[in-house]
């Protein structure tokens, strides 16, 4: 119903969040972007508006997603302009050197209900995850990467490190620890919680009642959280991990729609990533580098040269 050109604005636009970036996705002028998204505005009936800083569809999307499915499948068959986007800090670590066929997007959602969305639509191709909290939903095959512990981290000189082995998790409950989104990572929150471990009105009001407070700044003091391999690539800025052991195994997981799992395209997609993933964890002994043993998945995991 749309020309290629015309969608791949549209979804660039919800994708990559600003015309500007759009733009220089497509190698085009954001006029073209603006042009050929309100042209496909138009053809299906739909408005967009901004909520949270995501562009967001207005109205029934069913023949837009239907017009989606057949671009993607295009993209997946060509093996051009495929669509790749990520937590945080899991695409600063690992889609570093991507195959000709992959382009990464903003790599900065602090949640996954957004990407999860956007994969479902056909907006993205791939998402890359944090483990445990992978989609469950019955069109996404999610493959994990690496598995690792979680880290408490604080900078160097916090007054926990003083307590070394005699270190419990009651003696954290007069730091602050790194506000994350509320929901954002159920899976991983509910875990926190079970440890006094997550931002919330009662630990405010413990954290202001310590003896240290308004003669500190808080950040100095806060608890945050990090993996092995953050921070051998510098991610977590110099802090140092508390010698207690979280009850989690986090790590990456790539995630896709079903009816793609056996394509070529992502199978040089996963050898990228599983070979910067490996060339990462070299003598890091509490990291381990997963490999798909699924048929059609096998990749191999050779380092990638810097």
């Amino acid at each position: 119903m749309v020309s290629v050109e015309v969608l791949a604005a549209l979804d660039a636009l919800l994708w990559l969040r600003t015309g500007e970036r759009a733009a220089a996705y497509l190698e085009c002028t954001q006029s073209t972007v603006s042009r050929h998204s309100r042209r496909c505005l138009q053809v299906f009936g739909l408005a967009m508006q901004k909520r949270a800083g995501e562009w967001c569809l207005q109205g029934d999307q069913a023949l837009i997603d239907l017009e989606r499915a057949v671009h993607q499948l295009l993209r997946w068959r060509q093996g051009r302009c495929l669509r790749l986007d990520s937590q945080h800090w899991c695409g600063h670590l690992l889609a570093t050197q991507l195959p000709d066929a992959w382009t990464c997007g903003n790599s900065n959602y602090l949640e996954y209900q957004r990407p999860h969305e956007l994969l479902l639509h056909g907006v993205i191709d791939a998402w890359l995850c944090s483990a445990p909290d992978l989609p469950d939903h019955p069109d996404l095959h999610a493959i994990q990467l690496t598995a690792m512990p979680l880290h408490m981290m604080v900078r160097p000189g916090h007054p926990l490190l003083q307590r070394g082995d005699r270190l419990s998790f009651a003696d954290l409950a007069d730091y602050p620890v790194l506000p994350l989104p509320d929901g954002a990572f159920p899976k991983a929150q509910r875990i926190l919680e079970d440890h006094n471990l997550w931002s919330c009105p009662e630990r405010d009001r413990r954290v202001q009642q310590a003896c240290w407070f308004d003669t500190v700044p808080v950040e100095d003091l806060m608890i945050g959280f990090g993996t092995p391999l953050q921070r051998v690539t510098g991610f977590l800025d110099g802090c140092v991990p508390l010698p207690l052991t979280l009850p989690i195994t986090v790590g990456e997981a790539l995630v896709v729609k079903r009816e793609f799992v056996a394509r070529s395209h992502l199978r040089s997609l996963l050898a990228a990533l599983v070979g910067r993933a490996t060339q990462l964890a070299a003598g890091l002994e509490v990291v381990e580098v997963l490999l798909s043993t699924q048929p059609g998945l096998k990749v191999s995991a050779t380092p990638l040269l810097q």
